[in-house]
């Protein structure tokens, strides 16, 4: 920022010149956010310029400061201080590295915009990436190398890509973490803390955006799947809900989230009983009759077996039904 004050000095712009970024990385902004932020300005002031990318058309696009240009907006400003940038080689990298630091872009939005990045860097899909970063990361584990790998982090390209052959990373799997690293990404982190976000469901993505939900309660929620939980989508959407909405109201943290989770899993899981001799041995003794054992039986005798065994099976259809509502 002090570089590019030097360099080409603050000015005054009219906030209608100025146009929203098309690569904006954060798709969630909240009206409770900008107020906020409108809240601090009044106060305070502008204490930094935001950054915007001139236009031939003597129109600007914001690069940053999105919160700042619209906290003004609401507080009724004409003009914003700004430092006035050349268009970047690449708008949507330069985007996303403004934005990767920042403590208030949420996880979703960040692994959304990364993997966006990556692919486009490497051609690969969103899945591929994921398998390739696991099958990857796995074996640098296995290697007791993942301190070599962070190291990267703060090394030039040159300096990378020596690190990544030594690391047994070659070809398209190399392409991909240099695209991270390139980012200031380790590629352990991107794995661990952001391509879980990808598969969340829509109603823990919704929270995220929409209500402010955490990336680390949003993952421990969504262990209340219907599978966990031994019970249909429809019922686990419904009680995932319903969790969610207290662990916002209470402003749970994410232990008290997971002992809040344990409790609903309890409460649906029954204990497994242990295995029962008895029905071991008719399993086993019905599983004994063969086809040939039975052409000598009456008919009597066949009769009074397919009654029974109509009867047992009413029965443990019954039991099945009641444990599944349980």
């Amino acid at each position: 920022m002090e570089k590019l004050k030097s360099s080409s000095g603050e000015v005054e712009i009219e906030l209608e010149l100025i146009d929203p970024n098309p690569h904006q990385p954060r798709q969630t902004i909240t009206l409770e956010s900008i107020k906020g932020k409108a809240r601090l300005l009044k106060k305070h002031g502008q204490i930094t310029p935001i950054i915007l990318v001139a236009q031939e058309d003597g129109r600007y696009i914001l690069l940053d400061g999105q919160l700042r240009t619209e906290g003004a907006k609401l507080l009724g400003w004409k003009s914003i201080r700004a430092v006035v940038v050349p268009m970047p080689k690449d708008l949507t990298q330069s985007s996303l590295i403004t934005f990767l630091g920042f403590e208030d872009l949420n996880p979703l939005d960040k692994a959304e915009a990364v993997i966006q990045e990556v692919t486009k860097a490497t051609a690969l899909s969103s899945e591929e990436i994921t398998t390739a970063l696991a099958t990857v990361l796995k074996r640098i584990e296995r290697d007791s190398n993942i301190k070599e790998l962070a190291k990267l982090t703060s090394l030039d390209v040159d300096e990378q890509k020596q690190g990544l052959e030594s690391l047994r990373i070659i070809g398209e799997e190399q392409n991909l973490f240099l695209s991270l690293l390139e980012l200031g990404l380790n590629p352990a982190s991107v794995k661990s803390n952001l391509i879980p976000m990808l598969s969340l469901p829509d109603d823990l993505k919704n929270a995220i955006r929409q209500k402010g939900l955490k990336g680390a309660h949003a993952l421990a929620l969504s262990t209340l799947s219907a599978k966990a939980l031994d019970t249909s989508e429809e019922k686990a959407l419904k009680e995932r809900t319903i969790i969610t909405q207290k662990v916002l109201a209470e402003n749970l943290t994410v232990p008290e989230t997971r002992e809040l989770i344990k409790k609903v899993k309890a409460e649906y899981i029954t204990k497994t009983e242990s295995e029962s001799k008895e029905v071991k041995s008719i399993i086993q003794k019905i599983s004994s009759i063969s086809k040939e054992s039975l052409v000598n039986v009456s008919s009597k005798q066949l009769e009074e077996l397919k009654i029974l065994l109509q009867q047992k099976l009413v029965e443990i259809e019954e039991l099945s039904s009641q444990q599944k509502n349980i």
